[in-house]
């Protein structure tokens, strides 16, 4: 079972030489920041009948690009999309229940521009902690 990495506002506080109040101060200050973005939810998709995950590579045409962007954002089988340089210029990470669903998302992919895939065969780290300087 993995380590339970949930601390108290207290803990937190013991660790750092801050009151709990103080701590949810600053916690506070960091997401109107928007240093905090977000706080994630690990999900077993096996559990969830999307145990096939990889990785989709993508050169959509440039004219394409912004409707790309739109159907990605509209395909819940798709949970990543990176925009990155080099010949293929979007990185997916994909989630479905099988080859077949797979096989629907390639083929609507296709309509945008070429793709390469990558099938996962298991996740050896999904987060690292940032390290701070």
């Amino acid at each position: 079972m993995q380590e339970d990495c949930r601390k108290t506002l207290r803990a937190i506080g013991e660790e750092v030489g801050l009151t709990p109040p103080a701590v949810a101060e600053r916690i506070r200050k960091l997401e109107e920041d928007h240093v905090i973005r977000s706080y994630r939810v690990g999900v077993d998709r096996t559990r969830l009948d999307c145990g096939m995950t990889g990785f989709i590579m993508v050169a959509p045409k440039p004219e394409k690009y912004a409707d790309f962007c739109t159907f990605c954002e509209e395909t819940p089988q798709i949970i990543e999309h990176h925009h990155v340089i080099g010949n293929y210029n979007a990185m997916l990470r994909f989630a479905v229940r099988d080859t077949n669903a797979l096989d629907e998302l390639l083929t609507k992919i296709k309509r945008y521009g070429d793709s390469r895939t990558s099938v996962e065969l298991k996740t050896c780290f999904d987060t690292k902690a940032l390290q701070l300087p």
